[in-house]
């Protein structure tokens, strides 16, 4: 179980390149428009959006993508054709408000016309959802069609501590939307796009694990909370909430794996045993490896082969990989897997593996996913 530690924690200072801290999520959403055509900004309510968004809206689902900054490059980076309709950044850390998100759902749907509706998808935090509520209400009321899937992930969270909140959201949307939204461009109904978010996200788990905090960028210097000398934590939240345990001295990277992968695998666990694998050694599986903010590409990649060979040895073949910086905690220094389990052959769900590969595979016109 998680525990918290009251002692006072050490602190160091870090650095971050920013002028005044209130224009810092405008300032960066301005320079990713500026340089990618494909993208578009309003100002006003920090909403990135695909520059063909007139046009595409009129025979399409569409879909959005909401959560405070701080975590680039989701959701920003991965607007654009065969991904993400929008997306609307609050200040760090924070929720967008639901005039953001209603202006979002505005930007999404024709007006005087029938729209195939908008999906929109966010992270299971409590502001997020209260958020997208009021907004999705004021919309509905409004004649728009909309579907909302907030995603939980984290399985250090377990349900004993989540109870009717849930998990944290992690990493685990990013994957989901990377089909759903496929999905979308194809012309598919707002049924089946939510449907296939959902399916993607009762069969993924993510595990994160991390030397540090995080430290706002409320000023160029700022302090930030330390861990204990050679620790990390596992299971640390992506805005620094306590995680499921600290470890102390630094297992090695393949005992470190192992612990990691076997929380998201290990089906005889009642209180976290979210991924409904079988156990009968013949499943497959999509794995994200995600930097944390600082993790760097060739030590997110050892981790990767890792992560591989122990999935392998529990009769879990990865079929598909990425990895990369994809949900940061700005310049945290940690890393996180997420795995999801695909469909089986007979399995009887709102996609086949056929379908969901061939989704994973579509190419996209984005600034940060990695193909």
């Amino acid at each position: 179980m998680a525990t918290e530690i009251q002692t006072k924690q050490p602190t160091n200072e870090t650095f971050h390149f920013i002028n005044n801290p209130a224009d810092a999520i405008n300032e960066a959403a301005i320079g990713l428009t500026e340089h990618n055509p494909n993208l578009s900004y309003s100002l006003s309510h920090k909403i990135v959006y695909r520059s063909d968004l007139d046009t595409f809206r009129e025979d399409h689902v569409t879909t959005i993508g909401f959560a405070g900054g701080g975590h680039e490059p989701m959701f920003s980076g991965f607007v654009g054709p065969s991904f993400l309709s929008a997306s609307v950044s609050g200040n760090i850390f924070a929720s967008p408000t639901a005039a953001q998100i209603f202006e979002a759902i505005k930007l999404c749907q024709p007006p005087n016309s029938i729209s195939k509706g908008t999906l929109i998808v966010c992270g299971n935090y409590t502001g997020d959802i209260l958020n997208a509520g009021l907004a999705i209400t004021r919309a509905t009321a409004a004649g728009y069609k909309v579907r909302f899937v907030p995603v939980g992930d984290d399985v250090a969270v377990g349900r004993k501590k989540g109870g009717k909140v849930g998990r944290r959201g992690l990493s685990g949307h990013v994957v989901g939307l990377k089909i759903a939204c496929a999905l979308a461009d194809q012309g598919q109904s707002l049924e089946v796009v939510g449907d296939v978010m959902e399916f993607i996200a009762a069969n993924s788990g993510t595990i994160a694990v991390a030397f540090d905090r995080v430290a706002l960028p409320n000023d160029i210097v700022t302090e930030i909370q330390a861990l204990p000398p050679l620790t990390i934590e596992l299971g640390l939240g992506c805005h620094g909430e306590p995680g499921l345990r600290r470890i102390s001295p630094v297992p090695n990277p393949e005992a470190l794996t192992k612990e990691m992968i076997n929380l998201l695998t290990d089906i005889s666990d009642p209180d976290r045993g979210f991924i409904p694998f079988t156990g009968k050694g013949d499943e497959e599986a999509i794995l994200l490896v995600n930097s944390s903010g600082s993790t760097s590409d060739e030590v997110l990649a050892r981790f990767a082969e890792l992560a591989i060979a122990e999935l392998a040895s529990q009769g879990i073949t990865v079929t598909r990989l990425t990895l990369g910086p994809m949900v940061t905690s700005l310049k945290q220094s940690g890393f996180g897997f997420t795995v999801w389990r695909l469909p089986g052959v007979d399995e009887k769900g709102a996609l086949s593996k056929e379908e969901a590969l061939k989704c994973w595979d579509r190419k996209v016109n984005t600034p940060s996913w990695r193909q």
